[in-house]
C-alpha cells in the first residue's frame, strides 16, 4: 500500500509557492519523473525557457503529488478533463484534488482534500490604465468594467491584476478552460476587501457553493484561489518548494 510523507488535515488547504530558478540545477532530475508524453511536450516547446519552466512545474507537481499519494512521481498517472484539467486517477487520488499555475519566473500548487480547487498566479506587466480598461472592456463582465473605470489610474492595474486571477481561479475550480467566457460571471474587483463571488448566471447556484480567497504573492505579481463544495472556512497552509527540503509534512 501507498504510504504518505505529507498530509492535509480536515479544513486545510496546502499551497505551495516555486521560483524556477531555484529548481534550474535540478532541471535533469525533474526531467527524469515526467511521464513519456509530458516529456515528448516539452521537446515541442520552440523557446527553452518555457521548455525549461513546464519540466520544472510537472517534476515539481509529481513530487509534491507522490509526497501526498505515496505513489513514485515517475509512476503518477495524470488524466485530462475535456478541457485540459490535469487530475489524479481514482485508484491514485486518495482523495486529493490540485491546480497548478505558474507565470514569470513563479508557479502556484494547491492541493485539497474537501472539494475541488483552483488556483492562478500573474505577473503583473507595466501598462498603460488606458490599456488596462480596453481589455476590461473587452473580456470582463459589464459589471466588472464599471467597477474598474470608476477607480482612479493609480488604482486600475491592481484592481484589474485582482479581478483576473479571481476569475481565472473559478474557471480552473471549475475545469472550464475557455468553453466559459470571462464575461459570463462577475468578482469583485476591490483590492482591499475579501474576494467575492457576485453572479454566475451560467450556473446560477454555484453563488453559494464556491468561494474565492487572494493568496499572498512575490512582489510583481497576484493570485487567488477559488475552492468549490469546501465545508467551513479553510486554513491556508503555505510552503515554498525547494530542491533541499522534503514535502514531508
Amino acid at each position: 500500500m501507498a504510504t504518505s510523507s505529507a498530509t492535509i488535515q480536515t479544513g486545510e488547504v496546502h499551497v505551495w509557492s516555486l521560483r524556477f530558478s531555484d529548481a534550474e540545477s535540478d532541471i535533469a532530475n525533474l526531467s527524469q519523473l515526467l511521464s513519456d508524453d509530458e516529456q515528448a511536450r516539452a521537446v515541442r516547446f520552440i523557446s527553452d525557457c518555457d521548455r525549461i519552466r513546464f519540466t520544472v512545474a510537472r517534476g515539481v507537481l509529481r513530487q509534491l503529488l507522490s509526497a501526498y499519494t505515496g505513489h513514485p512521481a515517475r509512476s503518477i498517472q495524470l488524466i485530462y478533463g475535456r478541457h485540459g484539467r490535469p487530475a489524479l486517477t481514482a485508484s491514485q487520488a486518495h482523495g486529493i484534488n490540485f491546480n497548478l499555475s505558474h507565470s514569470g519566473e513563479h508557479a502556484l500548487f494547491a492541493l485539497s482534500r474537501e472539494g475541488d480547487v483552483g488556483v492562478d498566479i500573474e505577473r503583473i506587466r507595466p501598462y498603460s490604465s488606458a490599456y488596462r480598461l480596453r481589455l476590461a472592456k473587452r473580456f470582463f463582465s459589464e459589471l466588472e468594467f464599471s467597477a474598474i473605470q470608476g477607480l482612479s489610474a493609480s488604482k486600475v492595474e491592481q484592481a484589474f491584476f485582482a479581478c483576473w486571477t479571481r476569475k481565472e481561479a473559478y474557471i480552473k475550480v471549475h475545469g472550464r478552460g475557455l468553453s466559459l467566457p470571462l464575461s459570463q460571471f462577475s468578482v469583485s474587483v476591490n483590492t482591499m476587501s475579501a474576494p467575492q463571488l457576485l453572479a454566475t448566471p451560467w450556473c446560477p447556484s454555484d453563488l453559494k457553493l464556491t468561494r474565492l480567497w487572494d493568496l499572498a504573492a512575490p512582489r510583481g505579481y497576484r493570485a487567488a484561489i477559488a475552492l468549490k463544495t469546501f465545508a467551513g472556512d479553510p486554513e491556508f497552509r503555505l510552503f515554498e518548494w525547494s530542491d533541499k527540503v522534503s514535502p514531508g509534512l
